[in-house]
């Protein structure tokens, strides 16, 4: 689903509406672009720093990659805020009827699994033949990942709900997963929780906050980098935040401060500024939510600079960058260790490094334009025509 756009509260009065049809908050698809493309360079990082090679800046000197998981978070936050924008006002005047509950799941399912199955699909056909062709790559970690005790939760999304301990196949797919079984989930509490006043959000937001810091609390990492394990909780958490935000955003909560120019490039700073010190991340959760609401009340320049092509189009393929650098990420993972005996690196030079980042986000974006038209929307359109 994309994500954009001015407010149109008339969108989805028709009871002949398609809720695909619903205006996007334009400034909120080029954003996901952005994200996306930073969690890439979390990978990057991670790929080299934990291949004993160095990280993109020296990790005790700044957070500004590796807290690039965050990112992640922001994504849930707006995944709540959109669908609450797309299918609220539509559930609201049609009812929580099967047929609309379906339609809903369906739309969520071609948007989601199609990309999802093509990707691990694609590493089932693939590892075995790469894995006896080049039987040295092949070590802890690569019969980890590509255990066949991993497919089942994968096929079924159920790949951040504890069922295999460690991240599995397509590295990024546990998000997926957990994003599909929160859809599933809030279909059955939307009809309680959407529309109320302005205190009950007030509560809603605070017992939620409440959850995700006990969530950090009591996980092994303290910090909200929690995937295969408990990351469909992460996201559950974070998407009804994000629900919520979206009702002060139709209530035009601080608007006159939140829309300036000013007040979005201030959030971005801070967030910024975050990541380089290594602020707690329970930080980040409002930051993120000012940073949200302020995005989508903009209408001046910074919605025009998000709007300009090259970075709205960055955001159209953002689900397909988020899928397919999980694959490039494990040529290289695989491919460092053969490479460091073999140079004799103790770390990756630095203008190694420049070309690495450079080559890595180049066939991402390459891989993830080609699958962003024949598999993302291909699929998507192909499985609704048929239904």
């Amino acid at each position: 689903m994309k994500t954009g756009l001015t407010i149109n509260t008339n969108a989805t009065n028709s009871k002949n509406t398609d809720p695909l049809k619903v205006s996007y908050l334009s400034s909120l698809t080029p954003l996901r672009g952005i994200a996306a493309l930073w969690v890439v360079l979390f990978h990057i990082d991670v790929s080299t720093y934990y291949r004993d090679l160095g990280g993109i800046l020296p990790r005790t000197a700044t957070g500004i990659f590796s807290k690039g998981y965050l990112w992640v978070d922001f994504f849930f936050l707006l995944s709540g805020f959109i669908i609450y924008h797309v299918y609220g006002q539509l559930f609201k005047e049609n009812g929580y009827s099967i047929q609309n509950i379906k339609s809903f799941l369906w739309s969520r399912f071609t948007r989601l699994y199609p990309l999802h199955f093509f990707t691990l699909v694609l590493l089932i056909i693939t590892v075995p033949i790469i894995g006896k062709t080049y039987p040295q790559l092949q070590d802890d970690s690569w019969h980890l990942y590509f255990s066949n005790t991993a497919l089942f939760s994968q096929f079924f999304m159920t790949n951040a709900m504890n069922f295999y301990h460690f991240l599995s196949w397509n590295m990024p797919s546990w998000s997926i997963g957990a994003e599909w079984w929160t859809y599933c989930f809030a279909i059955l509490v939307l009809p309680i929780i959407g529309h109320s006043k302005r205190y009950l959000i007030y509560i809603k937001l605070f017992v939620l906050f409440g959850c995700i810091s006990l969530l950090v609390n009591f996980h092994p990492n303290h910090n909200l980098d929690i995937t295969w394990d408990y990351g469909f909780l992460r996201c559950i958490f974070q998407f009804f935040i994000g629900i919520n935000l979206y009702l002060l955003f139709q209530m035009n909560w601080n608007h006159n401060i939140l829309q300036k120019d000013i007040t979005c490039i201030l959030l971005f700073v801070f967030i910024s500024i975050g990541f380089h010190y290594k602020i707690n991340d329970l930080v980040f959760i409002p930051l993120f939510s000012l940073f949200l609401l302020a995005i989508a009340y903009n209408n001046s320049s910074i919605k025009s600079i998000l709007e300009k092509r090259y970075i709205k189009y960055l955001g159209d393929i953002s689900y397909s960058i988020y899928l397919m650098h999980g694959l490039v990420f494990f040529f290289f993972w695989f491919q460092f260790p053969s490479w460091k005996q073999d140079y004799g690196w103790d770390r990756l030079p630095s203008h190694l490094y420049f070309l690495y980042i450079i080559t890595f986000l180049s066939i991402t974006i390459l891989l993830s334009a080609l699958s962003h038209r024949y598999i993302e929307v291909g699929c998507r359109n192909l499985l609704r025509k048929l239904k």
